[in-house]
Formats: structure tokens, C-alpha cells, sequence
């Protein structure tokens, strides 16, 4: 027997991903038109041991265009997802709030948006059967 509501729990959560997956491709978007390109330096790697698995969090650092130094972790972790400690990686941050900042590659721009889609369809796809079953 179904709990009351999980149907529509399931799905609210599924579409509050998916809004969530929208705002950070209008954020890449802006981005990639705004955006302002400087160098940083990954500093350190946040490991975070669970069981048997291994998430690597990379930590990058950058001046900004009014030369204040910026730290940030980067929006996607997961196992394999750590850069080398020292490595010089492409930055681009917006210009009036740095603390947006993503690292240029297409993994760290678009995985975030992807995953958070993947689990949205999970969520959504869930709830669609607890509601027709």
C-alpha cells in the first residue's frame, strides 16, 4: 500500500530539481556571454571518504578584476572529479559577483545541469509510478 502523498512528493521534488537544473544553465548561459576569463590555481582537493567510495571536491584560487583574492570550491564532486593540486586551470566568474566563478572546462559548466536533470527524471519517473500504480 502507497503512502498518501508520496505521489505528489516525488513529483514536487522532481520539478524543484529540474527548476533548480534551469537556473544553472541560465547561469552558465550568462556565463558564457558575461563572463569575465582570468587564470586560478587549484589549491587543494576536499576528499571525502563514504564507505567505499572516494568524492574529491577541487578548491580553486583567483584573483578578480579588482584584484581581490577569490576562493572557490567547484559545483560538481564526485569520484574522479578532483584536479591536480597546483594545476593552472581557466576561470570565468561574473564581473559584479566573483563568487559565481566556474572552472572553463565542459565538465565543471555543464555537469552540474546534467545531473541535476538525471535526478529530476529519477524523481519525476518515480512519482509517475507511485501515481499509476
Amino acid at each position: 500500500m502507497a503512502v498518501p502523498g508520496a505521489d505528489l512528493l516525488c513529483i514536487a521534488v522532481g520539478l524543484l530539481i529540474y527548476a533548480c537544473a534551469v537556473r544553472d544553465v541560465r547561469l552558465v548561459r550568462r556565463l558564457r556571454r558575461e563572463g569575465l576569463r582570468t587564470e586560478g590555481l587549484v589549491v587543494a582537493n576536499i576528499v571525502n571518504r563514504r564507505d567505499e567510495s572516494t568524492t574529491q571536491t577541487p578548491v580553486i584560487r583567483f584573483h578578480d578584476h579588482q584584484g581581490y583574492l577569490v576562493e572557490f570550491t567547484t559545483a560538481i564532486q564526485g569520484i574522479g572529479m578532483g584536479l591536480a593540486t597546483g594545476r593552472r586551470v581557466d576561470v570565468v566568474y561574473l564581473p559584479g559577483s566573483s563568487h559565481k566563478a566556474r572552472v572553463y572546462m565542459r565538465r565543471q559548466m555543464v555537469g552540474p545541469a546534467v545531473g541535476m536533470t538525471l535526478i529530476g527524471s529519477i524523481f519525476l519517473g518515480l512519482g509517475l509510478v507511485i501515481a499509476f500504480t
